[in-house]
C-alpha cells in the first residue's frame, strides 16, 4: 500500500511539475510589461520573427529582412512615403537594400520603387544598370515580381499614372515560383494567380519561418478582389490555401508561422485559416443563392455576410456591399 501510495504521489508531482513548466511562458507573458511602441517618422516597426521587421505607415505594411549582406524589402509602400519608409529601415541597419520584391501592382505597395530603388543606387544587375556603372559591380537593388504584375504596374490605373523606367522591376517571372538567397536563408516567391489580382504572389522567408502575404490577406477588411485584373473568389480561395500549406503552427495554434498582411495586425496560422473560412462560407452562401435564381438585390437582403461585417465590414474604402457585389459579380458571369 505504501508503494502504491508513493506511485501515486510521483506521478501527480510528475504531471503538476510538466503543467507547471508548461504554463511558465505564458505566466511570464502576461506579467511581462507592454513593449514601447518604436516609431521613425510615422512609420512604425515592429518584429515579426527573427530577423524580420513589419514597418506600417507608408501605405501597405512593408516587410524587411535585415542582414549582414544587407536588407530585403517587400514591397515599397505609397509615393511620397519613402523618406519616412527609409528612415525606419536606416533606424534598424546602415547595410544597404539588396532586394525589393513586390506582391502585386497597387499603388500602396509599389508607388515608393523610384525612390527606394534611388537610395539604394539603382537597379542591380545587367538589365538594371545605366549611366557608367560596371554590370557585374555589386551594387544597387535587385527588384522583383510576377510578369502580370509587372505588366499591371507600367500602365495607368484609376488616380495612378503607373511606373517607368527604373521604377519598373528589372527581374520578372511567368512560372509558379522563383527563389533567391539573402542573409543565409532561402526566400521563395508563390506566384498566386487570379487572387487579388493576376499578378499576387506570396513571399516565403524559410529560415525565419515568416511569409509576407501582400494583399492575399488583409485583417482589416473583406478581400479586394479585382475582378478587372484578372482576380477572383476561388482564386483567392485557392492562395489562401496554398498560404495554409507553407504556414505552421506552435503550441495551442499560437506562434509558429508569421504571416505579414497588406493591413492589420501579424497573424498566425489559426488567424489565415479563419480568414479563408468566412471567404469560403460567403462564396458558398452566395452561390447558393444564385442557385435558387435571388437577383443582387435578393442576395443583399439576404445578407450572407452579417455575422462578419462587424470584423470585415467596418473599412469605408472597400465597404460589406462592395465587395458582395463583387462576389455575386464574379460567380454570376459567364466562365
Amino acid at each position: 500500500m505504501t508503494r502504491r501510495f508513493a506511485i501515486v504521489a510521483a506521478t501527480i508531482l510528475g504531471a503538476a511539475t510538466t503543467m507547471t513548466a508548461q504554463q511558465a511562458p505564458m505566466v511570464t507573458a502576461l506579467k511581462a510589461p507592454w513593449p514601447e511602441r518604436l516609431i521613425v517618422e510615422d512609420v512604425e516597426i515592429l518584429p515579426v520573427q527573427k530577423n524580420i521587421y513589419l514597418l506600417a505607415g507608408a501605405g501597405a505594411h512593408v516587410t524587411a529582412q535585415i542582414g549582414d549582406e544587407g536588407v530585403t524589402l517587400v514591397d515599397s509602400g505609397e509615393r511620397g512615403k519613402s523618406a519616412a519608409l527609409l528612415a525606419a529601415v536606416r533606424r534598424l541597419t546602415r547595410r544597404p537594400i539588396r532586394f525589393l520584391v513586390n506582391t502585386g501592382p497597387d499603388h500602396d505597395h509599389v508607388g515608393g520603387n523610384l525612390d527606394i530603388i534611388k537610395a539604394a543606387g539603382g537597379p542591380s544587375g545587367p538589365a538594371g544598370t545605366g549611366g557608367n556603372r560596371d554590370a557585374n559591380e555589386n551594387v544597387g537593388v535587385m527588384t522583383i515580381a510576377h510578369e502580370n504584375a509587372f505588366n499591371r504596374m507600367s500602365a495607368p490605373w484609376k488616380d495612378f499614372p503607373g511606373l517607368s523606367g527604373e521604377a519598373l522591376p528589372v527581374s520578372t517571372f511567368f512560372t509558379h515560383r522563383k527563389d533567391f538567397h539573402a542573409n543565409d536563408e532561402g526566400v521563395e516567391i508563390l506566384h498566386q494567380p487570379a487572387a487579388h489580382t493576376d499578378g499576387d504572389v506570396l513571399v516565403f522567408f524559410r529560415g525565419s519561418d515568416v511569409v509576407s502575404a501582400g494583399e492575399i490577406l488583409n485583417t482589416d477588411s473583406y478581400p479586394a478582389i479585382d475582378l478587372t485584373r484578372g482576380g477572383s473568389v476561388q482564386g483567392e480561395i485557392d492562395a489562401l490555401n496554398t498560404l495554409l500549406d507553407i504556414t505552421i503552427p506552435a503550441r495551442n495554434q499560437m506562434g509558429g508561422t508569421r504571416v505579414v498582411p497588406a493591413y492589420g495586425r501579424i497573424c498566425n496560422e489559426a488567424d489565415v485559416l479563419e480568414y479563408r473560412d468566412m471567404l469560403t462560407i460567403i462564396h458558398n452562401r452566395v452561390q447558393a443563392l444564385i442557385q435558387s435564381g435571388a437577383t443582387l438585390q435578393q442576395v443583399k437582403a439576404a445578407k450572407p455576410m452579417l455575422e462578419y461585417d462587424a470584423t470585415y465590414g467596418t473599412n469605408k474604402g472597400w465597404t460589406s456591399e462592395m465587395f458582395l457585389e463583387i462576389v455575386y459579380g464574379d460567380l454570376t458571369k459567364k466562365k
